[in-house]
């Protein structure tokens, strides 16, 4: 697909294949960088993601925000094409980038896209290493009190002591980890979600605005997420296989006499690949967007485009006509123009 052909390349160089799975309704399901599965997504959210280097795990991620939702569907094997330019008509999975008998490219998208679509907020602390830290504190508190105890009531320090000091800790721990767990849960995620909830209201109210001058959310994230792969699957970051964006922090309109702008800030995990190991980071970066004027708006399945001024076939990843170097802008309403490094 267009908007996966840099990532893939990236992948190929360092012989690198993600496996991603997502939990879609009460399925998981599963796509795989190389090829090898890709369930199709009907709407999922990101849980797992498993990197692997020469037939081996060296890497995973378990941290996504589930209020993101991600749709992954093509059905272009159960699809008849006619070719535009000679006729010839062939299933579209026969012809990869182009139509086999004459070279006319077809730019193919996935059927439905509605990637960073926020619909609900996940209450559930998750975090598996703050759950063995709570465990762990609530264990050694516990035994405390409880070695304290039997010893200062007992005539005699034994063995059946020892056992009820352990068996107390266990029941004391519990009873802690219960109590301090949910209510740090209770109270930390109060203020968390009356935090999101104050930043969700001014996106719902920035959409609304963007509505009226009929700025689509869906094609904004698109776009962001096509601009994102063009940046860091370039030769400018060589070391960079992978991103996901774990939340829209803020977005902020703006224009001038040259054009219309939406800035973002994002909290974004960038992985990298050095020397054979993997390693990411959580960052908050802020990129600016401008409107630009398209030529022919990238559709859903199948789209076959023609140079405006000399008529050629033309692949839409390339940016311009490979005939007659005439530019093209066929992809994209939001074009990337400065970030944050």
């Amino acid at each position: 697909m267009i908007t996966e052909r840099l990532h893939d390349k990236r992948l190929n160089k360092y012989g690198i294949n993600i496996k991603t799975k997502y939990k879609s309704f009460d399925n998981v399901l599963e796509r795989n960088s190389d090829g090898s599965k890709n369930d199709d997504i009907p709407e999922g959210v990101r849980i797992s993601k498993d990197y692997y280097y020469k037939g081996q795990v060296i890497h995973k991620e378990r941290i996504f925000d589930s209020r993101i939702l991600y749709s992954f569907e093509f059905h272009a094997d159960e699809k008849e094409h006619e070719c535009l330019n000679c006729g010839m008509i062939s299933k579209v999975d026969e012809n990869d980038d182009a139509c086999v008998y004459c070279g006319t490219y077809y730019n193919i998208d996935y059927d439905n896209k509605n990637l960073g679509d926020k619909r609900y907020y996940d209450y559930t602390i998750k975090d598996r290493g703050y759950i063995i830290k709570t465990l762990i504190l609530d264990i050694i508190v516990s035994f405390a009190i409880s070695y304290l105890y039997i010893s200062e009531t007992s005539r005699t320090f034994t063995i059946y002591d020892m056992s009820k000091v352990l068996i107390s800790t266990l029941f004391i721990g519990a009873i802690l980890f219960f109590i301090f767990y949910y209510l740090d849960a209770a109270i930390i995620f109060s203020f968390l979600k009356a935090k999101k909830e104050k930043i969700n209201k001014k996106q719902i109210d920035f959409w609304n605005r963007m509505e009226q001058l009929k700025i689509t959310k869906t094609s904004f994230y698109n776009n962001l997420n096509y601009e994102l792969r063009n940046l860091y699957y370039s030769e400018k970051y060589e070391d960079i296989i992978d991103y996901d964006i774990l939340d829209y922090n803020s977005f902020q309109e703006s224009e001038d006499d040259k054009g219309f702008y939406i800035t973002v800030n994002l909290d974004i995990r960038l992985v990298k690949f050095n020397n054979g190991k993997v390693t990411s980071k959580i960052e908050s970066k802020t990129y600016k967007f401008k409107r630009a004027k398209i030529d022919k708006v990238l559709d859903k399945g199948i789209n076959i485009i023609q140079c405006h001024n000399c008529g050629a076939s033309v692949d839409a990843t390339k940016g311009k006509c490979e005939y007659c170097d005439t530019k093209t802008n066929y992809l994209q309403e939001w074009y990337l123009i400065d970030y944050e490094n």
